[in-house]
């Protein structure tokens, strides 16, 4: 068997541990935390927004990282940095320590452990079927929400204390660190092997082959791929690359919005905790599915169809979930999100590698996460400040279905750049 697959095993099961107890574990604790400390949702919600704003302007130092260090030993290390911050959380007293737990650990660890250093290693292992294997790792992402929420729902109801939920998140992080080092490897040639399978002395030139001509970006594949590996220079300054990133900015705040504020506004409209924190795993179920559908569909059909229509599926989710004070549309709005949120999260990552190619990924998803992170992590801000301001998310979720309109109108109409050579 490719040992790409058995690399792409494991870091599903990082991404489950570390996506899933983390962020969905948080989102499920918040409105404890909030009642027990005494917070205001804007000074919890801060927290949240911090989780999401580190990870992504960590980027491009994450990416020199694993250029200096190797995806597998970043990763390792990442399990240490989030469970000494979650440890810290859990014997916090204060704002203070809270908000320099999470941007001082735990927001770097994830992204160490996360989609940067997997992403960048399907990049290296994969290119026929890099789509799907785009889609089954970040499916995980959701498959962990799917378990995380609602177990983290009954431990909290069992147990009446949300601190035991840190030291979950803590032995879940540090499993991760674990099966990186047992498992990870940095490239193919370390197994003898090359991108997508074979020996790699199947891959060696011969008196007979043709010298390729790469200043082509035509692809032999069923969609479009580079053959060229674009320099960041270049990268940034094609329209596509920023119509990418802003398509993708409203996918992650339309996340962003409801990780922090769906229990909370679920609790609001009367439903049970329970049942509210299994409507937030459904959407991790759903998001996953559509993680794997956009996978398998985006190595046969042009992954800006799966943005775009995630995007769509996205907004039409947030005006339903205004009014989903009862179980039957607070479930609606879970396929039709969770749904979405998957396609475009992974069309994303996958439009940026078939575009620009391996080389250089890392430092492009580092970039990415410069741009995307603080509008995302601006959502539960935005978010919590408007319903203590007006007592209402209702603007918050019009807000974004209208804006997001013209993000779906952009990628319809992009096309993939082509490298300018110089003669």
């Amino acid at each position: 068997m490719f040992y790409g697959w058995k690399l792409l095993a494991t870091l599903c099961c990082i991404y489950f541990l570390t996506t899933g107890t983390v962020f969905y574990g948080f989102s499920v604790v918040l409105p404890a935390m909030i009642t027990d400390m005494g917070w205001s949702r804007t000074e919890a919600s801060l927290g949240f927004s911090l989780l999401f704003l580190i990870p992504g302007l960590s980027g491009p130092a994450i990416a020199w990282l694993i250029g200096r260090q190797g995806a597998r030993k970043t990763i390792a290390l990442g399990g240490v940095f989030v469970s000494t911050g979650v440890i810290s959380i859990y014997y916090m007293s204060s704002l203070t320590q809270f908000y320099l737990s999470i941007a001082g650990l735990v927001g770097i660890g994830v992204a160490m452990q996360t989609v940067i250093p997997g992403t960048q290693l399907l990049t290296i292992w994969f290119a026929r079927r890099r789509a799907l294997a785009f889609g089954i790792f970040l499916a995980m992402g959701g498959a962990g929400a799917f378990v995380a929420a609602p177990a983290f729902s009954y431990l909290l109801e069992a147990t009446g204390e949300w601190r035991t939920a840190w030291l979950v998140m803590a032995g879940a992080s540090l499993t991760g660190s674990v099966l990186s080092l047992l498992f990870v490897r940095n490239h193919p040639e370390e197994m003898n092997t090359i991108i997508d399978g074979g020996e790699i002395e199947d891959s060696l030139p011969t008196d007979n082959d043709e010298t390729e001509d790469t200043s082509k970006t035509t692809s032999h594949f069923p969609i479009y791929q580079t053959t060229v590996s674009w320099e960041l220079k270049d990268a940034v300054g094609t329209a596509a690359f920023w119509i990418i990133i802003a398509a993708a900015s409203f996918a992650i705040v339309g996340q962003t919005i409801v990780s922090s504020q769906g229990m909370i506004h679920m609790i609001d409209l009367s439903i049970p905790t329970v049942t509210a924190g299994t409507v937030l795993g459904t959407v991790g179920m759903l998001s996953a599915s559509g993680r794997i559908v956009s996978g398998i569909l985006g190595d046969r059909y042009d992954p800006r169809y799966m943005l775009a229509g995630g995007l769509v599926l996205e907004l039409l989710a947030l005006l339903i979930f205004n009014h989903a004070d009862s179980v039957p549309v607070a479930y609606l709005f879970a396929i039709l999100f969770g749904a979405g949120n998957g396609l475009a999260l992974v069309a994303s990552p996958a439009l940026v590698a078939n575009y620009f190619g391996a080389k250089n990924y890392a430092g492009l998803i580092g970039l990415r996460g410069l741009v995307i992170t603080p509008v995302a992590a601006s959502g539960p801000l935005i978010a919590a400040g408007t319903f203590e301001a007006l007592g209402s998310y209702t603007p918050v979720f019009y807000g974004f279905a209208v804006l997001a309109i013209l993000p779906v109108i952009a990628v319809m109409l992009m096309h993939p750049p082509l490298l300018k050579t110089t003669t």
